[in-house]
């Protein structure tokens, strides 16, 4: 899952402390690497910069918002405060410019991880604010209506600190109309002026900007305190505007104790195990479900050999990544490599790699998936279309003894986990001679069994939320009606969470709720292209007609192109041209 950073001394979930506190602050925030790579950024980041979190997160740089003015300033900032320049600032005004090219004005706020590499940095827009401080200098004339349509809390005073003037929502505030009073009593509830007052710096001509607690309502704010003329030649006033960050400060101080936790702290997940509805992008919270995640967890702790069975459809790869994102590996790569895709003539080739020259069309030194897996996990799906030959090759990687590229003698041992899938019944495998034994038990260390969704539709209702607010992304997408869910619930789902995915895609995509081949009340089913199913003569001959019936259909659907109808089905292209042979479909 993007976003994931590891912690001190190599821990593990760090990715997911941060982003808990992340999504539920306040203020958009990211973290920064050492070279300004932006490592996390959260939900309202994403809307502040109009950038998706993929396009960010480990791809684009912080600078790349700044505008060009304060771009050296930004710079210089972010390099004296890892030399622990005393004289850096950790707030300041600066502008970014948004993906749609727009201008902001942006109070920033940086601090440093306790890793002492990366640092966190808090925006909040100001550019309204920024706005209404102009106007105001403009006009006073304009004063009243500018305050009013700002939204804050707003208040003038004079050099005496008599308060002059207070906008409706200061005035509800504080719950009544304070003109004519002191300002320190009426808002601090003191006999005197307040020693931190910015009264006079702001007489200076230059704006005062500073975050307090209010010792009356004990709330947080932050305010900006400016000279304004009056157009009559009059005695100035001092215009302060007052915004509550409350909810902001509280993201902070939770963001620095969770960070302060997780120094101390190692994965904790066991113990909150049964109240998961999710890990990481695998959704559920059945009891089968939960199970799955307990061995995630036991298999992320070690580097133990991991076998993953299930129906096409059921997250096997999903539950892949997570063992390998939750586990000691999760800085280095993870390599997924679909067997059932690599033909038996190229298999050593694609998987150990090859030699400049070693065959005709091999123009350079190439490295395989293995090679390319090193210091990360190799994900082999499929792994029951590998054949014996290939099995014996594996076997002596597996043993720890390494492999040779083809067209080299010299011998290449990378730290790789494995982690294996497939759709088929082991018991079968072995007893049909499909997988040596040896083979087989040496993957089959940690067996992990991914449900079909059929046996676990309470996480029905999960799913199918997931994968609206997925794809709907803004788009107002119609709930999914009673009707629809119990056609959900009634459906048996030959083609797992995939097949759910589809439906929900469609259904937001197309506006079509459709369940393929599912029954309907009152008449016979019919079959993808609408014609009635016959009878069968037997549940095989049934079987083999619905399928080829499937399969044109989806063909159909994608004028026939074969990838296209491939990924509709849910199968890999290569099962889908076993079919069209066996079924004779041209």
């Amino acid at each position: 899952m993007q976003g994931d950073l590891p912690g001190e001394n190599g821990a593990v979930g760090s990715g997911k402390w941060y982003r808990d506190v992340f999504e539920k602050s306040g203020a958009a925030s990211i973290i920064i690497e050492p070279d300004m790579t932006i490592a996390m950024a959260n939900v309202e980041f994403v809307k502040l910069s109009g950038y998706s979190r993929a396009e960010l997160e480990g791809a684009m740089k912080w600078t790349e918002f700044i505008a060009a003015d304060d771009l050296e300033k930004m710079v210089a900032y972010h390099h004296g405060r890892r030399a622990q320049d005393p004289a850096v600032p950790d707030e300041y005004e600066c502008r970014v410019i948004n993906r749609s090219g727009r201008l902001r004005d942006i109070y920033i706020k940086v601090a440093m991880l306790p890793d002492g590499r990366r640092s966190i940095a808090s925006f909040m827009d100001i550019t309204e604010l920024k706005k209404t401080q102009r106007d105001l200098q403009k006009s006073q004339a304009a004063l009243n209506g500018i305050i009013e349509a700002a939204g804050g809390l707003m208040y003038a005073s004079s050099p005496d600190f008599r308060i002059v003037f207070m906008n409706r929502a200061m005035t509800e505030r504080v719950g009544r109309d304070g003109v004519g009073e002191w300002c320190y009593a009426l808002f601090h509830g003191r006999n005197a002026p307040c020693a931190d007052c910015p009264v006079s710096d702001a007489a200076g001509g230059q704006p005062v900007r500073r975050e307090f607690q209010s010792k009356l309502d004990g709330r947080w704010y932050y305010a900006v305190t400016s000279q304004a003329a009056d157009p009559e030649g009059g005695i100035p006033v001092l215009e302060t505007l007052m915004i509550d960050i409350t909810d902001r400060k509280r993201a902070e101080e939770a963001l620095a104790l969770k960070a302060d936790q997780f120094r101390r702290e190692n994965i904790r997940l066991r113990s909150s195990m049964k109240e998961r509805y999710r890990f990481g992008d695998l959704v559920g919270k059945s009891v089968k479900m939960q199970g799955v995640y307990e061995n995630i967890v036991h298999a992320a702790g070690g580097d133990a050999n991991v076998i993953l069975y299930g129906e096409s459809g059921t997250g096997k790869e999903l539950a892949a990544r997570e063992i390998h994102n939750a586990g000691s590996r999760a800085n280095g790569p993870f390599v997924v490599v679909n067997c059932g895709a690599v033909p038996e003539s190229l298999m050593e080739s694609e998987f150990f790699g090859h030699a400049k020259g070693a065959f005709t069309g091999a123009d350079r030194n190439r490295d395989g998936h293995l090679a390319r897996a090193a210091g990360g996990t190799v994900f082999l799906d499929e792994i029951a279309e590998i054949g014996h030959a290939m099995q014996v090759k594996l076997l002596r990687v597996l043993d720890g003894k390494g492999f040779s590229p083809v067209g080299e003698s010299g011998l290449k041992t990378p730290d790789i986990r494995i982690v294996a899938a497939t759709n088929q019944d082991s018991r079968l495998l072995l007893a049909h001679g499909r997988m040596r034994e040896d083979f087989f038990f040496r993957l089959h260390v940690i067996p992990i069994y991914m449900p079909p969704l059929r046996e676990r539709k309470e996480d029905l209702p999960l799913l199918a939320d997931h994968f609206l607010s997925r794809y709907a992304g803004s788009r107002p997408v119609p709930p999914l009606t009673g009707a629809m869910m119990d056609a959900l619930y009634a459906y048996d789902w030959p083609g797992n969470v995939r097949e759910l995915q589809n439906v929900i895609h469609r259904y937001v995509t197309l506006g079509r709720f459709e369940l393929t081949g599912a029954a309907h009340p009152g008449r016979r089913e019919a079959g993808p292209d609408g014609s009635a199913v016959p009878e069968p003569g037997g549940l095989k001959a049934a079987m083999v007609d619905y399928e080829k019936r499937l399969i044109t259909s989806a063909l159909k659907a994608n004028r026939w192109r074969r990838g296209e109808a491939a990924r509709a089905l849910g199968i890999n292209r290569r099962t889908l041209y076993k079919k069209l042979r066996q079924y004779g479909v041209e």
